[in-house]
């Protein structure tokens, strides 16, 4: 649903100018669940909407990737990371500059706190540790939006929105424009088909996921039993081992004493 009625550029351009503080010249029509494959042995990525900046000659000016995430899975970061890979893979042709690479916005609103700082909105680029001022200039920005802080954010219009996104609830034209198209969709049956055939994908890729790591915990446990199987043979071999060289000890020290007693007895 959320790619759906993002998709929309008189939804989405509003609000990317509120959360980000700038101001867009043109989107063209955003991209909705936008799938990419470098390969067919790579990992692709899809992405809940992207979406493009153009300046009045139609050249790209910026990207935005804007995500709706509700479930803190723990890689939340690291997926930042490949998508902004994906993202500049996809901009530069075979042979371009990377000067030509573009301003990049990957942006995720996720109902709970994952960094766990008590802090409704983080923004992160890139950064000289020793000297923060100094920044690397690499053009690419990944914010992270919590709307169940929603009322710990001072800016007005970043507030209605997670607001809203919290609370489903409509408190200026913006949101209002949002949930008159979230009805409209849910009204719509065609529509409702497609939102839950997704899910359904959704639902299955995540089984999935959980099928292999499932499967690659029991393998792990598996061979974690072997190798203490092989742990516990070999202590059972070192065992008789010390068992048979204490019993040739033994009849050795007797020979020796037997020996002695025939030398003592002149019998030798």
């Amino acid at each position: 649903m959320f790619s759906m009625v993002f998709s929309h550029k008189e939804i989405a351009k509003p609000f990317l100018e509120a959360v980000l503080g700038i101001k867009i010249h043109e989107l063209r029509d955003p991209e909705p669940e936008k799938t990419i494959e470098v390969s067919t042995v790579s990992k692709g990525v899809r992405y809940d909407v992207f979406v493009k900046e153009t300046g009045p000659d139609g050249e790209i000016l910026r990207s935005f990737d804007i995500e709706l995430q509700m479930e803190d899975t723990k890689e939340i970061p690291k997926r930042t990371r490949y998508y902004q890979a994906m993202c500049d893979s996809e901009t530069l042709n075979k042979g371009e500059r990377y000067y030509n690479l573009k301003e990049l916005y990957i942006i995720f609103i996720c109902p709970e706190d994952i960094f766990g700082q008590s802090r409704a909105v983080y923004r992160f680029k890139s950064l000289e540790i020793d000297n923060p001022k100094i920044e690397m200039g690499d053009l690419c920005f990944k914010n992270f939006y919590i709307f169940s802080k929603y009322g710990e954010v001072a800016e007005n219009a970043v507030r209605e929105y997670l607001e809203y996104f919290a609370t489903s609830r409509p408190i200026s034209p913006e949101t209002e424009n949002i949930d008159r198209l979230v009805k409209w969709y849910q009204s719509d049956n065609e529509t409702r088909k497609r939102y839950m055939t997704l899910q359904e994908e959704i639902d299955i890729a995540v089984d999935l996921e959980r099928q292999r790591a499932d499967e690659e915990k029991a393998r792990a446990d598996d061979a974690e039993n072997r190798l203490i199987e092989a742990v516990d043979r070999a202590d059972e071999e070192k065992a008789r081992a010390d068992g048979l060289q204490k019993r040739v000890d033994e009849e050795k020290s007797r020979a020796d004493r037997y020996e002695k007693m025939l030398r003592e007895l002149g019998k030798l």
